[in-house]
């Protein structure tokens, strides 16, 4: 009988009001629904400094899991934070349980957390990467990565008077060249 109940379970999709995704998280799951929020980290520059944050990854959508014969939609729509639910014509738009699944294991954040991983973990700066100085001394010189100095500092290479120098500079003074 419990793979009728199962059968029944379908991932919907809504949408929530602007920037109240996390309202509708939160009202969603203190009624017992089974609500996916993905997130994701990114690095963000802002006046020249970059930092982490965490940001939806789908902004103003999430997904929840309802009995397709027993849900109160109405209940559902009329949640605080909740817009509506994505249609095509009159059919409510689903999503099918592998795509959820792989979309868990590829968010490293979901909406019950707010783990922050650090500028390091989020940098992927690899030996012989073209690099840009956009802050101190060497501004707007190109460079060469090198190596890890730290978590928060990097060696990279200074073509400076006609040799390449090692020059020791924080993540934060850094770019990937475009």
């Amino acid at each position: 009988m419990s793979n009728a109940v199962n059968s029944t379970q379908k991932w919907y999709v809504i949408t929530s009001k602007p920037r109240d995704e996390r309202r509708a998280f939160d009202n969603l799951v203190s009624q017992g629904v089974e609500v996916f929020y993905p997130k994701i980290s990114a690095v963000k520059k802002r006046q020249g400094v970059k930092s982490v944050s965490v940001e939806p990854l789908f902004p103003n959508y999430l997904f929840v899991k309802l009995d397709s014969v027993n849900a109160n939609f109405n209940a559902i729509r009329s949640t605080r934070g909740v817009a509506n639910f994505v249609r095509f014509g009159a059919n409510m738009a689903t999503v099918n349980e592998p795509l959820i699944e792989q979309l868990k294991q590829d968010t490293e954040i979901t909406g019950d957390s707010d783990q922050l991983p650090t500028l390091a973990d989020l940098e992927n700066y690899h030996r012989g990467d073209a690099l840009i100085v956009t802050n101190g001394p060497f501004k707007g010189l190109s460079a060469i990565y090198k190596s890890s100095d730290g978590l928060e500092r990097s060696i990279i290479l200074l073509n400076m008077l006609g040799q390449q120098n090692e020059v020791v500079v924080s993540n934060q003074d850094i770019d990937k060249e475009d």
